[in-house]
C-alpha cells in the first residue's frame, strides 16, 4: 500500500472540490464534506489586516438547535473542549477564528475539523438522550478501569496537524493505540479519519494501532468498516463494547 499515493489523492481531491465566491465583504468557502442535514459544510473569510478571519455564521450551532438540540452543562463543558482541541473559539453562536496569511492551510483544515466535530458529536446516542456519545464513552473507560490520555495532538506527513480524541499508551503486552470515534459512521468522516492515520501513521511506532469506537445506534453506511479493515483499524462496535475481544483492545 503506497501511503504517500493515498494521501496525495486525497489532497488532490479536497483541492478540487473547495468552492468558493464573493459574498460581500467575506469568501463563502464550500467543502465536499456534509453535516448532518446532508448539507455541505460551509464557511467565510475576510482579510482583516495581516490576518485572516473564519467564521460560520453561527450556522453550526443554530442548525443543531432547530433539529431540537440543547446545550446543558455538560455538553456545554464538551463544547469549550472540542474549540479548545481545534483552536477556535465561539462569538455569540459563531464559531470563529483567526490565521496569518501563512498559517492559513494549516488553519483552514483545523477549522473545517472543527465544525466537523461539533456537528458530530453533539448528535446524541438514540438510547440515551441526556449526553453525548463521547460522555457515553468516557463514563464507560471510567468504569472500565480504561486509561487514556484525551484531546491528543500528532503531525502528519504532510505537515498537518491531527486530532485523536484518546490515546491508549504502548504497555508491555499492547501497542500505542490511537482511537477516534464515530458518531455518524457514514463515508464523509471515514474519509477524514483514514487520511488523518494514513498521514500520522509514518510518524509513529510500526506497531501503533488505530481504533475506531463506532456508533451503531445509528445507522452505518455500507463499506465502512470493510474500509477500516483495509487499513488494519480495530472498529469496536459500540452495541459490542462490553465483548471480551474488544475490551481486550481497550485495556492495558
Amino acid at each position: 500500500m503506497d501511503i504517500q499515493k493515498l494521501i496525495d489523492d486525497y489532497t488532490v481531491w479536497l483541492r478540487k472540490e473547495i468552492r468558493f465566491e464573493k459574498v460581500g465583504e467575506y469568501y463563502e468557502i464550500s467543502t465536499p464534506f456534509l453535516d448532518s442535514s446532508n448539507d455541505h459544510i460551509q464557511f467565510y473569510v475576510k482579510l482583516d489586516g495581516d490576518a485572516i478571519c473564519f467564521t460560520d455564521d453561527g450556522y453550526t450551532l443554530n442548525q443543531l438547535m432547530v433539529n431540537g438540540f440543547q446545550i446543558n452543562s455538560n455538553r456545554k463543558k464538551t463544547l469549550c473542549n472540542i474549540l479548545k482541541q481545534y483552536g477556535v473559539e465561539l462569538l455569540g453562536d459563531a464559531i470563529v477564528t483567526k490565521a496569518d496569511v501563512k498559517n492559513f492551510p494549516q488553519k483552514k483544515h483545523m477549522y473545517i475539523q472543527a465544525i466537523m466535530k461539533v456537528d458530530d458529536l453533539f448528535m446524541t446516542a438514540r438510547s440515551k438522550h441526556s449526553s453525548s456519545f463521547l460522555e457515553d464513552i468516557q463514563d464507560f473507560f471510567t468504569q472500565n478501569d480504561i486509561f487514556y490520555s484525551d484531546n491528543v495532538q500528532f503531525t502528519g506527513t504532510s505537515g498537518f496537524s491531527h486530532n485523536y480524541e484518546f490515546l491508549m499508551q504502548r504497555t508491555k503486552n499492547k501497542p500505542e493505540r490511537l482511537c477516534r470515534i464515530m458518531n455518524t459512521p457514514n463515508k464523509n468522516n471515514l474519509s477524514n479519519i483514514l487520511f488523518a492515520w494514513s498521514d500520522t501513521k509514518p510518524s509513529r511506532r510500526e506497531d501503533s494501532q488505530l481504533v475506531v469506537l463506532l456508533n451503531d445506534n445509528n445507522s452505518v453506511a455500507r463499506g465502512v468498516e470493510e474500509a477500516f479493515a483495509n487499513y488494519e483499524a480495530k472498529v469496536v462496535k459500540w452495541s459490542e463494547k462490553d465483548k471480551a475481544e474488544n475490551l481486550d483492545i481497550l485495556t492495558a
